[in-house]
């Protein structure tokens, strides 16, 4: 197993840190949270990641006694249709899921006032992060991390389901070589005929299949590997 050098090991989770959140805007709605407890278990104790659809907080299950991951949709999504069905599809999606590769989901709050994920917390670093700090890996390093990637993916295949974004983003890496894929927001169900979103394509521009800019019906399970 490859030795990890990881210069920081903040938790990326599921969605971009920035340096100062407050540059990300939304510094009310995200500071309001510090210090709350929600459900009444769960300490949210830090920001962690910002992203364009949700933040993401540390926080303490108190009752469960661990530290977890909060993601919170935004609040100007909370009447947006679309995105409040990425975002619990999102959760449906993990749930279905049970592989030491995959993130996990613990919980889930849906209510009028809050839409928020309950999840495994990540002490690491995007697979991205990593190969812009090493520029070059090491073979492996490489097969070891493509075989746990494609042994997670065909977990979620085996369960019907395709991630559709598939990126080294969207990979967590921790110190001891572990990868954990995330980030099951616009995943398809590939057993149903629904639409995950919208009849749009859907997907990162630098890593999107074919398969899912020309809009193909099912999506097959291959597209989540057409970015290697």
């Amino acid at each position: 197993m490859p030795t990890i050098r990881a210069e920081r090991t903040i938790s990326r989770q599921l969605c971009c840190i920035v340096p100062d959140a407050r540059c990300a805007g939304g510094y009310s709605e995200w500071i309001k949270y510090i210090g709350k407890k929600l459900d009444g278990r769960y300490e949210i104790r830090e920001l962690i990641g910002v992203g364009g659809m949700a933040n993401v907080y540390k926080a303490y299950d108190v009752v469960e006694a661990r530290t977890v991951a909060v993601k919170i949709l935004r609040e100007e999504y909370m009447n947006n249709d679309e995105f409040m069905r990425r975002f619990r599809n999102e959760s449906r999606a993990i749930s279905l899921l049970d592989h030491p590769n995959i993130v996990k989901v613990y919980d889930v709050i849906f209510s009028n006032r809050i839409q928020s994920i309950v999840m495994e917390y990540i002490d690491g670093i995007t697979l991205k992060e990593y190969i812009d700090q090493e520029k070059v890996l090491r073979w492996k390093e490489a097969v070891h991390f493509t075989v746990q990637i494609l042994r997670a993916l065909q977990h979620a295949h085996d369960k019907g389901i395709v991630h559709r974004d598939i990126k080294p983003h969207n990979i967590m890496l921790l110190s001891d070589g572990t990868i954990k894929i995330t980030d099951f927001g616009i995943a398809r169900f590939s057993r149903s005929t629904t639409k995950t979103i919208t009849d749009k394509a859907i997907g990162s521009v630098h890593y999107i299949s074919p398969e899912q800019a020309s809009g193909a019906s099912p999506m097959p399970a291959a597209t989540s590997i057409r970015w290697a």
